[in-house]
């Protein structure tokens, strides 16, 4: 019962990391800064739900350790998990800085400078999950590649599963005259999003070498963590094969259609289907990696 409340409050904060970073950095990178209401609220919110529920990983994470919730909500034993753990400081900062970057959110509307400093606080918390899983588990001095592939591997997967999130809120209800301005940011992202998808590729790799390591690649289907991580590939595939249907079929599509003057009804139709499987897939992964991270990898066993 409790790793399981600690997988969920680990999938709770994934998600809300995700939408947190994302969306203003979409806002800023991928739409040419334009300014989005529904957007913004939404950061706003997920920054708040990330700081809740980052304190709530952290009781039952103590909870886990401890042996139970009772001594899970114990003072003393969430001090020690804070003071002694790198996980239980990670938990803190994280939920620290999700709150400083809503701060920024809201005392910079519609500001450039406003939405830097909460990107780069949800960044610096999206960051903090790498002491929350294995990335700081490697010792000696591979530890550092260890840890800096997991933290670009997290920050990677937060720009793409954000611009996804961005993406279903422009393609929601467009409204006249938005489908041209879809189109530019569907242009504007292709390069932000190949570079994010070729970071994922090259940490994923690493981590999965520190993770799995020469022996234990024939342990891999006989784990928890090794199923996970085939399952875990598959949805990368999926979302992979989606990402390339939208930038190479749909979104040129789109873009010729707006220069011919022709309907695009069902190019959106279209676009808005691929895009919100793709983020479907993206929340299922999350969920896959939100139970690895409790479970115990080959190079453990």
């Amino acid at each position: 019962m409790i790793d399981a409340a600690v997988s969920g409050l680990r999938w709770v904060q994934y998600l809300t990391a995700v939408a947190a970073l994302g969306l203003p950095l979409f806002g800023v990178l991928a739409s040419g800064g334009r300014r989005s209401e529904p957007g913004k609220r939404l950061a706003i919110a997920a920054g708040l739900v990330l700081a809740v529920a980052a304190l709530g990983g952290l009781v039952a994470q103590t909870a886990m350790m401890a042996g139970g919730w009772m001594a899970g909500l114990d003072p003393s034993a969430l001090g020690y998990v804070i003071q002694s753990t790198s996980l239980g400081m990670a938990h803190v900062i994280r939920a620290g800085l999700a709150v400083i970057g809503v701060v920024f959110l809201f005392t910079g509307p519609g500001s450039r400078p406003g939405s830097t400093l909460a990107i780069l606080a949800f960044a610096g918390a999206v960051a903090s999950f790498a002491w929350s899983g294995h990335g700081a588990a490697t010792e000696g001095s591979w530890g550092l590649l260890h840890l800096t592939a997991d933290i670009v591997h997290l920050i990677a997967a937060a720009v793409w599963l954000g611009a996804l999130v961005g993406f279903c809120l422009l393609l929601a209800r467009p409204r006249p005259g938005d489908v041209e301005g879809t189109s530019r940011t569907l242009s504007g992202f292709a390069v932000l999003g190949t570079g994010a998808v070729a970071a994922l590729t090259i940490t994923g790799a690493v981590n999965t070498f520190f993770l799995v390591g020469a022996d234990g690649l024939g342990r891999i289907t006989g784990s928890t963590w090794g199923v996970l991580l085939i399952v875990k590939l598959a949805l990368f595939a999926i979302m992979l094969g989606l990402a390339a249907h939208n930038r190479f079929t749909l979104a040129p599509a789109l873009s010729r259609a707006l220069d011919d003057g022709a309907g695009t009804d069902v190019l959106v139709r279209h676009l808005r289907l691929s895009v919100g499987l793709e983020m479907l897939a993206g929340i299922a992964l999350l969920g896959v990696v939100a139970v690895m991270g409790v479970q115990m990898p080959p190079a453990s066993m």
